[in-house]
């Protein structure tokens, strides 16, 4: 288990906002070489139309956090995204975006993963067991959780597990949870 504070974080600028690398796997990875098998990042998206970077051969899905997204997948389908709700694509595909928002983005670029993405609310004093498997990953959205009875963790930090775990998050305020499986 590895704790990543939010401090330890880099945010970088791309032509429509900004984005924030939470994970990337393997360590040595490097996005611009596109040599990750799968990386996590947050975006803000501050312009009305955007376009969005094309990455073959890389399978993507996008949760919307905050605002509400358009996105246009040209010669295949166009949806709309509201908060906590989320879409999976085709780096390969031309997309483009119509909103302002804040997201969450799972990219894959080995073949042999896949990923799964949801949101968790977990209220005040209350407490929930997660198992994870080979990969998994826990964004803090919003919101301050204790992790096994042993850390505390606010908006902003991640937690990610390399191995079968069974941890245990209690909410010492309400908090909402990004919660990522990679298989």
């Amino acid at each position: 288990m590895e704790l990543i504070p939010f401090e330890e974080l880099k945010t970088a600028e791309w032509s429509g906002g900004t984005t924030t690398e939470l994970f990337i796997f393997p360590k040595s990875a490097n996005y611009k070489k596109m040599d990750f098998d799968f990386r996590i990042s947050t975006a803000t998206i501050e312009i009305q139309t955007s376009r969005f970077t094309a990455l073959p051969g890389v399978k993507r899905t996008l949760m919307v956090l905050n605002g509400t997204l358009e996105l246009e997948h040209k010669g295949q389908y166009s949806t709309i995204l509201e908060a906590f709700e989320k879409d999976s694509f085709l780096g390969d595909w031309e997309t483009t975006s119509g909103g302002m928002a804040e997201d969450f983005n799972l990219m894959i670029r080995n073949p042999d993963l896949n990923g799964f993405v949801r949101h968790i609310q977990l209220s005040k004093k209350k407490s929930l067991t997660l198992q994870t498997e080979k990969h998994g990953f826990i964004y803090i959205y919003k919101g301050t959780l204790a992790l096994n009875d042993s850390y505390q963790l606010t908006s902003g930090d991640s937690i990610y597990f390399n191995d079968k775990e069974e941890v245990t998050l209690q909410g010492i305020s309400n908090a909402l949870l990004i919660y990522v499986l990679i298989e």
